[in-house]
């Protein structure tokens, strides 16, 4: 038995069969010495022509680069030497967060997301979408930091037959977004690629989520919606998201609330921080 090492591939197998190994295509019994003396790793190993004969030296830097670029990535291990392992979509460095209220001046402390149609003045919606025979509620939630929104859960009550919830994400007027359409470059907002952009003239639908969800009756328990992973895009801070809840103007007497889990950076704001320490 002998010692050979691939030529074209520097595979080396310190026990070989020699028959088995062509010298056409390997270099049998290699001097290695020098390279296991100084403990080069085998992945640096390389045969190079020397005259009539093939000798094992080690790569250059350049190479070994090229080599490492080539390596698997390592698994993440916990602090005790357990491989790491996640089967969830929350990104990165944020939390879970379930909230049945936007933002204000801090967090959590916005706009509720429920409706009341027994109140005719409040959260009204007379904007586009209104069917004949129908009326509407809007409520506009707005967050501190980016959130990626994933689950949610509506309860109702005394909802008669044809009402429906819709959510999307809304543009507030004045802000920019992406659109093909659009007349202004990426760089003219100081932001990188090629993308178009557009400015919304007035609150802009940019995505639906939930698309005309009916309710009926009344569900205390909640009726729940729920995605397999988040939302791969955040909604930014200042963008909206947005309820409308559509009931036949015979309605005076149904309401309900809704409950939504998204993942985000901040969930409040601990003693002696500020919204600007959280943007920073």
């Amino acid at each position: 038995m002998a010692s050979v090492i691939n030529k074209t591939t520097y595979r080396y197998i310190a026990s070989a069969n020699t028959p088995d190994y062509p010298e056409e295509y390997w270099v049998h019994n290699p001097d290695v010495s020098a390279l296991v003396g100084n403990e080069i790793s085998q992945l640096y190993w390389k045969v190079a022509a020397d005259g009539t004969a093939y000798i094992v030296i080690e790569m250059s830097d350049l190479e070994k680069a090229d080599v490492d670029a080539l390596q698997p990535v390592p698994p993440p291990i916990m602090a005790d030497g357990r491989p790491l392992v996640r089967s969830d979509t929350r990104p990165l460095n944020t939390e879970t967060y379930f909230t049945g209220a936007g933002d204000s001046t801090g967090i959590g402390d916005g706009i509720c997301l429920t409706w009341d149609f027994t109140d005719s003045t409040s959260n009204i919606y007379t904007g586009p979408g209104i069917k004949k025979g129908y009326k509407a509620k809007e409520i506009l939630m707005t967050f501190q930091c980016p959130v990626h929104l994933k689950d949610g859960t509506i309860y109702f009550f005394d909802a008669p037959w044809g009402a429906y919830i819709q959510m999307d994400v809304v543009i507030p007027a004045g802000g920019y977004y992406p659109n093909k359409a659009g007349m202004i470059p990426a760089a003219a907002l100081g932001l990188p690629g090629s993308d178009m952009y557009a400015q919304a003239s007035v609150n802009t639908s940019y995505q639906v989520y939930v698309n005309h969800h009916h309710m009926y009756g009344s569900c205390p328990m909640g009726d729940e919606l729920n995605a397999e992973g988040a939302a791969i895009n955040a909604v930014p801070p200042g963008w909206i998201v947005r309820g409308l809840i559509f009931t036949p103007l015979s309605d005076n007497i149904s309401k309900g609330f809704g409950m939504l889990e998204m993942y985000r950076c901040h969930t409040q704001i601990l003693p002696g921080e500020t919204l600007a320490m959280l943007h920073a």
